[in-house]
């Protein structure tokens, strides 16, 4: 199987810690990859790092052949230059003509530049400038990455709480028509189409997951591991080639990650790759087809874990040999 994932001497340091100590290791297209180690190993700061939430001191991910970094860059469309100065942008209905106050902290100039991205296209990379102008912000695009098919899940679930399960779901896919002012206007016929077929797929989702009986329920009412669940199906309608799991069993009932690991298990045989962090020994030992075990920031080993579970370096990595 080729690698969807490569990591490459990734670094990554907080002041005077280092976190990242260059890591190396690859993740193989349609398989179930665990990332362990003992507390402080720089696990969870890889997978902020792979997941474009953290940017690198050094080193290289590559995405499906992509560095990360470059998918994460603005786009052309995404830019707007006024003589080399720019500042708060509108634009213009059909994306003809946009009007800029330039130079600001300087001296004011009225300018006239294309768009072709619609109206308020103008005012949102007037907002990116601005973020760029902070370091380490520019780089920092991770919904990029969804766009392009490695998504993640989180820890603590992030569901929008006063919206039902099934609305949490709609609202995944991105590029809806429906998001686009013009189209809300004047294709009201198109955009109910189009929410009637992510009803469905949302429904079938639910149903995957075997939570279709909470479908209309807030998502703030749900339980631990039904939110988790729902992140999950949050996550597979952007429908991703990499899927980043965060704990997804934390704080889980065991019969709700049962069900859990048996769709992560389905949704692989089906084409989806994983990569999971995970503190529940016996459930990245029967789930993943590799493991790969940090220590102090490093690739400590990677194999089956038939072959982990009898590794003494690993075993003298959680115990605090030396």
């Amino acid at each position: 199987m080729s690698a969807v994932l490569e990591v490459e001497d990734l670094r990554k340091s907080f002041g005077g810690i280092v976190a990242v100590d260059g890591a190396t290791f690859d993740i193989e297209s349609g398989s179930i990859t665990g990332l362990i180690g003992p507390n402080g190993a720089g696990k969870t700061t890889t997978f902020n790092l792979i997941s474009g939430f953290y940017e690198p001191d050094s080193g290289t991910v590559r995405y499906d052949g992509r560095e990360l970094q470059a998918l994460m860059a603005p786009s052309s469309d995404e830019r707007l230059v006024w003589g080399g100065a720019s500042g708060l942008t509108f634009g213009s209905l059909g994306g003809v003509a946009a009007f800029g106050l330039a130079g600001l902290g300087t001296a004011a100039s009225l300018g006239v530049g294309a768009v072709g991205t619609g109206l308020g296209a103008g005012l949102y990379v007037g907002q990116e400038t601005v973020k760029q102008a902070y370091d380490g912000h520019k780089n920092s695009r991770p919904f990029m990455l969804a766009r392009e098919g490695l998504a993640r899940t989180f820890q603590i679930t992030r569901e929008l709480g006063d919206m039902t399960a099934r609305e949490n779901l709609m609202l995944a896919p991105q590029a809806q028509s429906g998001e686009n002012l013009v189209n809300a206007w004047l294709r009201r016929g198109a955009v109910a189409r189009e929410e009637a077929d992510l009803y469905d797929r949302a429904t079938e989702m639910l149903e995957l997951l075997e939570i279709d009986h909470v479908a209309d329920e807030r998502a703030g009412n749900l339980s631990g591991g039904q939110r988790k669940l729902l992140e999950l199906g949050r996550v597979l309608m952007l429908d991703p080639q990499l899927v980043l799991l965060d704990e997804p069993v934390a704080g889980v009932n065991p019969a709700l990650t049962e069900k859990l690991m048996d769709r992560i298990e389905t949704l692989r045989d089906e084409g989806y790759t994983f990569c999971i962090v995970e503190h529940d020994m016996e459930v990245i030992m029967n789930l993943s087809d590799t493991i790969i075990v940090m220590n102090e920031g490093k690739k400590l080993v990677q194999g089956p874990p038939e072959e982990i579970r009898q590794n003494q370096r690993v075993v003298d990595a959680y115990l605090g040999v030396d």
